[in-house]
């Protein structure tokens, strides 16, 4: 086997985790594309990433990646289809974990750790929240999370509703959040077996109604920021009641990937400007954002210094890596192919390569493709029922 405290593996996508740490800085860095996964080298914390040979999981759309450190071993969750894989091997072969799963778009997984059990998570399109506590061997379903009050406004353009993200309580292990595109926030205490709608933050003149991102604890489990497609909410009572910090006329309007700092009191927000819209294509750019805040979520800074300007398509991926060796890294990656790494805290970017497959959440990065390309997509999701 490897050596693990000299190998860390940094996974990077669209919706699987986002944070990750450890004491020597990673070796390896795992990036989820729509043609599979770019598998990156690098010597130490100073030397550029190098790609590698050949793809992981050629030829299918990666829509969550995630590295389960305490087993060692990488899950790979696929858009529309091909469902949940799991790899022994740290990624040469892979074996299927979806057994009992009925969706074969497994669209987000967390894992967690339980004393000495280990729970997977999963979220799929359409909605149904899962778990495992065999390693994927077997799932249990927990309907429930489809029975609360108003599914029937949950929509999502042209596709269907599914569980975007999922977040699980520090320390209590059985209360969980899982953000419903579009559709809903909703909270457990048991494990899943019954599901409350937080939705206090909403408002009647709320652009889209409940599209729902991320949840992300701050440094105690009843304070949570929270991004959505019409801005980031803030809340210090587990989501009873919310204040809304940014709206859609924000530079960041539409706001995904986000992050806090583990020893100071700065976060640190990804999103595109706006909405996805055919206007993306028109400009060939969503006027995506990387911004800083260090007045707790009240204001922002663009911190972009060595990205381009404006960054071609959409930032549609990022992850943070804290390690001692290393420091502070994020990385951010395009719907255009484009990875960007930055080595202090945000503060500036490196362009680490371009010309890589687009990296993208669904079919956010056909917007900038040729119309002729973008129509060829859109038929191929069709021929899946992916597209409606």
């Amino acid at each position: 086997m490897a050596d693990r405290a000299k190998d860390t593996i940094i996974c990077i996508s669209g919706n699987g985790n986002t944070v990750s740490s450890s004491e020597n800085a990673a070796r390896r860095m795992l990036v989820a594309t729509t043609e599979g996964v770019l598998d990156f080298r690098r010597d130490g914390p100073g030397a550029d990433w190098q790609l590698q040979d050949g793809l992981l999981l050629p030829g299918n759309h990666v829509s969550c990646l995630v590295y389960d450190e305490r087993n060692d071993l990488l899950f790979a969750g696929m858009h529309f289809d091909g469902g949940l894989l799991m790899s022994r091997d740290r990624g040469a072969t892979w074996e299927k974990r979806d057994a009992g799963v009925a969706s074969g778009h497994a669209y987000t997984l967390l894992v967690q750790y339980d004393g000495d059990r280990t729970i997977l998570n999963l979220g799929t399109e359409p909605v149904m929240f899962y778990r495992s506590w065999d390693l994927g061997e077997s799932w249990t379903a927990f309907p429930s999370c489809t029975q609360v009050e108003g599914t029937e406004h949950w929509i999502f353009p042209r596709s269907q509703p599914h569980i975007k993200h999922i977040a699980a309580h520090p320390s209590e292990p059985e209360t969980l959040y899982i953000c419903v595109e579009q559709g809903d926030l909703l909270k457990t205490t048991d494990g899943g077996h019954t599901w409350t709608s937080l939705h206090s933050m909403e408002r009647a003149d709320d652009k889209f109604r409940r599209d729902q991102h991320r949840v992300v604890f701050y440094r105690t489990p009843n304070e949570i920021f929270f991004t959505t497609g019409i801005g980031l909410y803030h809340t210090t009572d587990a989501g009873e009641s919310w204040e809304r910090l940014t709206d859609p006329s924000h530079p960041c309007g539409y706001p995904d990937p986000f992050f806090v700092h583990p020893t100071k009191d700065k976060l640190f927000m990804q999103g595109a400007g706006g909405n996805p819209n055919p206007g993306w294509a028109a400009e060939g750019t969503a006027h995506p954002q990387f911004m800083v805040s260090t007045d707790h979520g009240k204001s922002w800074v663009q911190k972009m210094e060595g990205m381009a300007h404006p960054v071609r398509g959409n930032l549609e991926i990022a992850a943070m890596h804290d390690s001692v060796e290393g420091g502070l890294e994020f990385y951010s990656g395009s719907a255009v192919g484009e990875l960007y790494v930055s080595r202090d805290e945000g503060e500036s970017w490196t362009f680490a390569t371009g010309a890589l497959p687009p990296m993208s959440k669904g079919p956010h990065f056909r917007w900038f493709l040729t119309p002729e390309d973008r129509e060829a997509y859109e038929n191929k999701l069709r021929g899946m029922n992916a597209f409606a």
